[in-house]
């Protein structure tokens, strides 16, 4: 079952890399992976923690679950010893991605850009209602193809007049293909 960005990729007929088609077409159930995570000052910090992002850390191991849950995901991001969890699905009338993250909901699009597939916020929701853009997030993310063929991932999100929130940059291995399917 293809992935929020998945559906977004074929509905758009996005020409993307190998390993990002093949991870949003049919996301495995376990990756794992290397991730190193910035933050910004102490404000931003303290924000980024009540919403449930990881504290500043070296390079760590990353894991990632991704469990069918209705018409979405869930993707719960493991960085060391400290966890996320958001719920991601494909809104088709939108043609774009709704990501929930305890109370707030976010709207993302996507593009490829320069051979990285670019996801930026477009609205957000805070306990259902629509945040103005002076309040609503924004995001500098994207994903790619490492050399290696590893899912590379760089996810930044921040918030006018705060700054930063967090920032982690790192690549999952994909699982083998099972060819005897």
């Amino acid at each position: 079952m293809r992935d929020a960005f998945g559906e977004i990729i074929a509905a758009k007929s996005l020409q993307v890399p190998p390993a990002l088609m093949r991870f949003h077409a049919e996301p495995p159930e376990r990756s794992f992976g290397v991730v190193r995570v910035e933050g910004g000052n102490r404000w931003a910090q303290l924000l980024a923690r009540l919403a449930g992002f990881p504290p500043p850390m070296p390079q760590t191991r990353f894991r990632l679950d991704v469990t069918p849950q209705g018409n979405g995901h869930i993707w719960r991001r493991v960085f060391g010893k400290h966890q996320t969890r958001s719920v991601l699905r494909y809104d088709a009338r939108r043609g774009r991605a709704l990501e929930r993250i305890g109370p707030v909901e976010l709207e993302l699009s996507v593009r490829m850009q320069q051979g990285a597939l670019k996801v930026s916020v477009e609205k957000a929701r805070l306990f259902g209602f629509p945040l103005p853009k002076v309040l609503c997030p924004e995001s500098a993310s994207m994903e790619y193809e490492t050399q290696q063929g590893h899912l590379g991932f760089d996810i930044a999100a921040s918030l006018p007049r705060v700054g930063l929130l967090v920032r982690y940059t790192g690549h999952i291995a994909l699982p083998e293909l099972n060819l005897r399917r």
